[in-house]
């Protein structure tokens, strides 16, 4: 995992690799929790549901998991301000923590994006 700041504010979590075993992506404080799994055959997890809690947040976070392609993400500080460009390839995966972000399609590309809701249209262009 490599933890993308700007100025001791975390931007973006990007994951690159998937280690043995369950593991947590992200601190259990944040809108989107990213668990990664690494299993062998025959592992099982035991049936479950999760009951209702109320969960409230006031910040949208983003997920990105590219399945195919390639595409060069340009960050933002939460000024607006671009300080970097990375490039995700197929089989990782990036969470926009805070701040703000483009997206640069370099080959076809087929992604997954996950992001908290319910939606609500409050994009702010830069």
């Amino acid at each position: 995992m490599e933890k993308i700041a700007y100025k001791n504010n975390l931007i973006a979590l990007r994951l690159k690799k998937i280690k043995n075993g369950v593991m947590s992506f992200t601190e259990p404080s944040e809108p989107i929790q990213l668990v990664t799994h690494k299993r062998s055959l025959g592992e099982y997890t035991k049936a479950h549901l999760h009951s209702p809690k109320k969960r409230t947040t006031n910040k949208l976070q983003e997920c990105l998991v590219l399945i195919k392609g390639k595409i060069k993400i340009d960050l933002y500080n939460s000024e607006k301000k671009y300080f970097k460009s990375i490039f995700i390839s197929a089989g990782e995966a990036v969470i926009f923590v805070s701040g703000g972000h483009g997206v640069h399609i370099l080959e076809d590309s087929e992604i997954i994006e996950i992001k908290n809701g319910p939606f609500i249209e409050d994009k702010v262009l830069i």
